[in-house]
């Protein structure tokens, strides 16, 4: 089987930002290519028409769909510069939806060779009621996942902004 391309998951938790130098480098080795997939799942009862305000706007505000896309892109361009320096062919691609849903049904919709992920490596009753998206991912993925622990990883910058703004709106 070939190795020729790699969808790497990204949030804002700073998994990949802490695993990129290292999926780079095997990337460049194999001569991949290399997806970026950000996941935008907006908080429960807010649709993705819902006007928001940001500060850096001005006028009758965005549709949160959009300006969480604005920012995701903006979160991955200094992923995507990691990978372009070593070398390889990357691919930029947002999804709405349940992370590991949306991950899984990228990797078949572009026939990927292998999903490359962090995690944070939760534990007890944390990973219970949050779960696993690393976990749910290497349990059904038709190709194999490279799963790398970043225990140490820091919110790389953390909620975005459109993030923060969109829990701040649904809490009232």
């Amino acid at each position: 089987m070939a190795l020729d391309s790699i969808l790497v998951p990204v949030d804002y938790t700073g998994d990949g930002h802490a695993i990129a130098p290292t999926v780079a480098h095997v990337a460049s080795r194999l001569g991949a290519d290399v997806t970026l997939l950000h996941v935008v799942t907006l908080p429960v009862n807010v649709s993705d028409g819902t006007l928001v305000h940001p500060l850096d706007l001005l006028g009758d505000g965005i549709p949160l769909a959009t300006y969480l896309d604005e920012e995701a892109y903006q979160h991955m361009e200094p992923l995507a510069q990691v990978f372009e320096e070593a070398g390889c062919r990357v691919h930029v691609a947002l999804r709405h939806g349940d992370p590991a849903v949306s991950i899984l049904q990228a990797a078949e919709d572009l026939s990927v060779s292998i999903i490359a992920m962090g995690t944070h490596g939760r534990r007890g009753l944390r990973r219970l009621l949050e779960g696993s998206v690393a976990e749910t991912v290497l349990r059904q993925a038709s190709c194999p996942v490279l799963i790398m622990r970043t225990p140490d990883a820091q919110p790389q910058p953390g909620l975005s902004p459109a993030e923060l703004m969109a829990e701040a709106e649904a809490a009232g």
